[in-house]
């Protein structure tokens, strides 16, 4: 037993001499009770009476143990003080606090609904509950509760704001909006309430009322974060005068705050506007406390206009005196792009390690030896760092398996790619190059194998819906099914021609000739130069009977295509028609 277990316990045990001293009833009392009824006389037996000193002993108990991060004997020592003394509202709430703390929030909700039962007109528990169910999203529950917090105080808005927010997290919309409004009755200068029914508005797509409430709240508060979330919503709608609107503003009220004006430039740029967007950041220049940060953004903008040169003799002196490692990988890029690949590999062995940029780094460098047709010294760079470090990147072990499978050794890209999955077992990336190198190797089934293991993480990875759906119609298998993988991955990447030239591939399966040709048709409005799509469309031409189209697709397919047998192949289809 602890010694302030002891010390309270022989306290209680004075207590109690203490108390039985006093009460020590005249002998009158004792030998003549008060005359009553025989039922009176055993409920009177029955009746227990709140014994504070017992509760007062384990409450402290419960708290020397509770400091002391004994939580279960915490626990056990309030639920006992809550037996000798059951209308202890410390109590009551002090247990809940202790359940959260142990991670037992059904139980703190037990004890808190047992509390709100024997004192139904305090607020605090109810409060506290509804933050602990919505945390179970037991969100009806929530709003109840708030509502009747409500009855027992009209006049507090922020529970009318709560109530909203959770009706809008319901997608009761209009329910949701009323109770906003009925805040507004309340206080009608309420920043939230008007923030909140912007947000609402803009869910429901209702542009006038987004509008309308962002601009109210702005002129009740007006601050850089609430005009920056108006001009996000004007991007959304690709409005970018207003979103420029909106920047001015924003700049001019707070020139210092570099969201204003490097948002002004961005937008800037979006219309096209250059020149105005140079004049903004000479300006952001002038008065900032890290020109550099602004110098880079001026470089880049060079880049975008393709003025080469005034974009390296700006950030040249934060490479090479600053040594600025932005500056430094975007000076190699800059060099890369001028054909000096010489000074970009000496400005990108410069970046560290442990730099964010290294890996971009490490690419370039591997993809300027490979261009240089130096392919053992770009193996030899990415062995070497992955060996440096187990923990690389899944983009780092790809590079090096795709490195392997161009030079023929697929061996040694299946240990790579076996590796990385020791290090990154979740890496969707993984699993699509292992499907693409079993591919190469013709072994499909296992291909198709890796790929259903990708979805399982990632159902929504649109180049592996594409992948599993165009092979299921290649080989003229569960054609239903891949019409549906690929009209998934068309809805997350619309601006693919490749999966367009697969959903048009699916119709030619199933027979569907007029929709194939105009999808394959679409295909080829974003991929022109592809040899596959238009032998794709040739196929589809021989097979409505109309050989000619057949014939000039078949040749701008030879025409395209690189590999000496598809050429060969092509020819062959050329000569039979």
């Amino acid at each position: 037993m602890s010694t302030l277990q002891t010390t309270i316990q022989r306290s209680l045990l004075c207590c109690l001499l203490l108390f039985s001293s006093c009460a020590t009833a005249p002998d009158d009392v004792l030998h003549h009770p008060p005359e009553s009824s025989q039922e009176e006389m055993v409920a009177n037996l029955t009746v227990e009476m709140p014994d504070s000193s017992c509760s007062y002993f384990y409450l402290l108990l419960g708290i020397h143990a509770e400091n002391n991060k004994h939580f279960q004997e915490a626990e056990e020592a309030f639920e006992k003080a809550l037996i000798c003394d059951s209308d202890s509202k410390y109590i009551l709430r002090r247990l809940p606090v202790l359940l959260m703390r142990m991670g037992k929030p059904q139980k703190a909700a037990e004890w808190l609904r047992k509390s709100i039962q024997q004192y139904p007109d305090d607020t605090v528990d109810r409060l506290f509950l509804a933050r602990l169910v919505i945390r179970n999203e037991e969100i009806d529950e929530a709003i109840q509760l708030y509502r009747e917090v409500l009855v027992l105080t009209p006049e507090d808005d922020t529970l009318l704001l709560r109530i909203g927010f959770l009706q809008s997290q319901q997608n009761q919309f209009s329910e949701a909006e009323q109770t906003l409004k009925d805040a507004l009755l309340v206080n009608p200068d309420s920043l939230f309430a008007y923030l909140y029914l912007a947000r609402l508005a803009k869910r429901t797509e209702d542009h006038e009322k987004t509008v309308k409430y962002y601009r109210k709240a702005l002129e009740i508060n007006w601050s850089v974060e609430l005009a920056l979330e108006l001009s996000d919503y004007y991007a959304l709608r690709k409005d970018y005068e207003k979103v420029e609107q909106q920047h001015r503003i924003i700049y001019k009220n707070n020139p210092e705050d570099l969201r204003g004006g490097l948002g002004l430039v961005h937008v800037l740029l979006l219309q096209n506007k250059e020149q105005p967007a140079f004049t903004i950041l000479n300006e952001l220049r002038e008065s900032s406390n890290d020109p550099d940060t602004i110098d880079l953004v001026i470089a880049r903008l060079y880049l975008r206009t393709e003025e080469l040169e005034k974009a390296a003799a700006i950030i040249e002196p934060l490479a090479i005196s600053k040594e600025n490692e932005e500056a430094i990988y975007m000076l190699s890029i800059i060099r890369y792009q001028q054909k000096d690949t010489d000074r970009a590999l000496t400005l990108l062995k410069m970046i560290k390690q442990d730099s964010s940029f290294h890996e971009d780094a490490l690419s370039l460098q591997v993809r300027i030896y490979m261009e240089k047709k130096q392919f053992t010294t770009a193996i030899t760079l990415l062995q070497k760092t992955i060996e440096g470090n187990k923990d690389s990147s899944p983009e780092l072990y790809t590079l090096l398996a795709s490195l392997y499978m161009e030079q023929g050794l697929f061996q040694n890209s299946y240990s790579t790619l076996d590796a990385a999955l020791g290090v990154h077992p979740n890496s969707t990336k993984v699993y699509f190059e292992y499907g693409l190198l079993l591919e190469k190797e013709n072994k499909r089934e296992l291909a198709l194998l890796q790929m259903a293991k990708l979805l399982e993480l990632d159902p929504e990875h649109a180049e592996a819906l594409n992948y599993v759906g165009y092979t299921w119609a290649d080989m003229g298998i569960n054609l239903e099914q891949a019409l549906s993988y690929i009209q998934k991955a068309i809805k997350l990447k619309p601006g693919n021609g490749y999966i367009r030239d697969s959903l048009g591939w699916v119709y030619f399966r199933m027979g569907e000739l007029n929709l194939a040709t105009q999808e394959i048709k679409k295909a080829l409005e974003m991929e022109p130069n592809d040899p596959y799509i238009h032998e794709h469309l040739g196929d589809i031409y021989l097979k409505l009977g109309k050989q000619e189209k057949a014939l000039n697709a078949y040749k701008e397919a030879q025409r395209l295509f690189k590999n000496m047998g598809k050429q060969k192949q092509m020819q062959d289809l050329i000569n039979a028609l």
